[in-house]
């Protein structure tokens, strides 16, 4: 999913579906290029993870592991769908070519 070509809820719920909620943390997060990951983390804290990815623009608040914000459930779920790609879509265009690396606390 490239936030620069115009993604899609589907594109969303297919990065989302593989994630086991229950398995560790997840980062969302964008490369420079717009590119769109979801990484487990293995710490609440990724500034470690954030340096291991000097090409990162743009990170998510890690979703803790048991609430739902990845997987199955979480792809199906319309309104988080639509919500989490409003905000991505806006959240890039701030940080979009900027320095540094944009956070966003979504909850």
């Amino acid at each position: 999913m490239n936030l620069n070509a115009s993604p899609t809820k589907e594109q969303l719920r297919q990065l989302l579906a593989p994630c086991n909620d229950l398995s560790g943390h997840h980062l969302l997060w964008a490369d420079r290029s717009g590119n769109v990951r979801l990484s487990l983390v293995e710490e609440l804290d990724p500034v470690t993870f954030q340096q291991a990815h000097p090409d990162m623009q743009l990170r998510y608040e890690t979703f803790q592991k048991g609430n739902e914000y990845v997987g199955p459930a979480a792809s199906n779920d319309e309104e988080w769908i639509s919500q989490l790609l409003e905000s991505l879509l806006q959240e890039w265009a701030k940080a979009k070519g900027k320095s540094g690396v944009a956070y966003v606390e979504l909850f």
